[in-house]
């Protein structure tokens, strides 16, 4: 109870909702969830006072401390919002997200792990490879010196962390090796290309190989995608880890011509695909089979697996990528409330829903938020090519 905060009204109604919730309920348009995440993420950057954006919104005790790691990753996607909406204040949202990251650096380069209240000092490679990927997006936005250079000596850093099989383990997560850092080596790729730079790029490559390694062919299943040891051992993970392995692979394998990787992204996206048409939703964890694991949706994973399954319908012409994006979108859509008089809960994006589910129980994640802004994007370009094509 202390949790839900359920005594706040507009908390309570959020319980409710997320008790009722039916499919026959209309959903609202594009436009207007796009309005919607848009403005929380708005007011998620407003609550804090260091430009950062808040971590989170819990129904209990509001918004959290600025989270540098999506603060960095939002940067692309104001951008995005800022020429979607034709609205100038998301490009000073990114301008204000640069100066905070700038201001959190470590001397090393690396950027600290965790929301700024828990930590300022501890580095993370995978955070920090996100933040990359923010910084050098807003270079390549303004040309900020100041930017590119950071990214560079964040890059630096990351690759001098890495092990030499290709994972990290020294700063991560649990000091876990994971698979899902095929989302911080992406980020790696896409600078060393652009700089010549080749120990950069190297060491993408290298994790790109070791995640391909732990690939089990018989069912597309990655292992070693999880959060934990517990999670690795029982062959496991929530959507969200799953996707950001996924999503990774397929943009490392873009980047650096790997057939493999190519194969192993869709195969594994093709398996999703299946599981979300059996079974009408797609649970929050699943394991090597892709058998649902929880009763809950982890609506992060929905956002950003939409995103994935876009890219791949723009490349293979598979027209059933499209399909399951859309309804992965619907299932979030039917998440958000636009209507609640809670700032904090109108338009964002609950971590679980139910909302009481196991991923980020009675919160609303600001990288939730991110993702399916993103999706909702790659929804919009995905409809303007098929109304040119057609």
């Amino acid at each position: 109870m202390r949790a839900s905060g359920a005594w706040k009204p507009g908390s309570a109604a959020c319980l409710l909702r997320s008790r009722g919730v039916s499919r026959r309920r209309p959903l609202p348009s594009d436009d207007e969830s796009l309005r919607g995440v848009a403005g929380w993420i708005a007011r998620a950057q407003d609550a804090t006072r260091d430009g950062g954006v808040a971590g989170r919104y819990r129904l209990s005790s509001g918004w959290s401390s600025s989270y540098p790691e999506t603060s960095g990753y939002l940067v692309p996607t104001l951008l995005s919002l800022a020429d979607a909406l034709n609205d100038a204040r998301y490009l000073e949202r990114a301008q204000r997200c640069v100066d905070f990251l700038l201001s959190v650096q470590l001397p090393d380069g690396a950027f600290p792990a965790l929301e700024v209240a828990e930590n300022r000092t501890v580095p993370s490679p995978f955070n920090s490879a996100q933040i990359v990927h923010g910084l050098h997006a807003w270079h390549e936005r303004t040309g900020d010196a100041r930017a590119l250079d950071a990214a560079v000596r964040a890059a630096r850093w990351v690759c001098a962390a890495q092990d030499p099989d290709g994972a990290w383990r020294q700063h991560f997560y649990q000091r876990l090796a994971c698979t899902y850092s095929a989302h911080a080596a992406c980020w790696l790729a896409d600078l060393g290309a652009v700089l010549g730079e080749s120990t950069i790029t190297a060491a993408a490559e290298r994790n790109l190989r070791w995640v391909l390694g732990r690939r089990d062919r018989a069912t597309g299943w990655i292992d070693a995608c999880g959060f934990s040891e517990a999670d690795h051992a029982a062959r496991r993970a929530v959507t969200h880890t799953i996707a950001y392995t996924l999503w990774g692979v397929q943009l490392l394998a873009e980047r650096l011509e790997s057939v493999d990787g190519l194969e192993a992204a869709r195969v594994a996206a093709e398996a999703l695909l299946h599981r979300l048409e059996r079974s009408r939703s797609l649970s929050g964890v699943l394991n090597h089979e892709w058998r649902p694991q929880a009763g809950f949706v982890c609506l992060t994973g929905n956002a950003q697996l939409a995103v994935l399954w876009l890219r791949l319908a723009e490349s293979t012409d598979d027209i059933r990528f499209v399909n399951v994006a859309f309804k992965a979108i619907d299932e979030i859509k039917r998440a958000q409330s636009l209507q609640s008089h809670d700032g904090g809960i109108r338009g964002g994006v609950p971590g679980s829903w139910p909302i009481a589910g196991g991923y980020l129980p009675y919160a609303l994640p600001n990288w939730a938020a991110k993702f399916f802004a993103d999706a909702l994007l790659a929804k919009q370009a995905w409809m303007a090519r098929a109304e040119r094509t057609h």
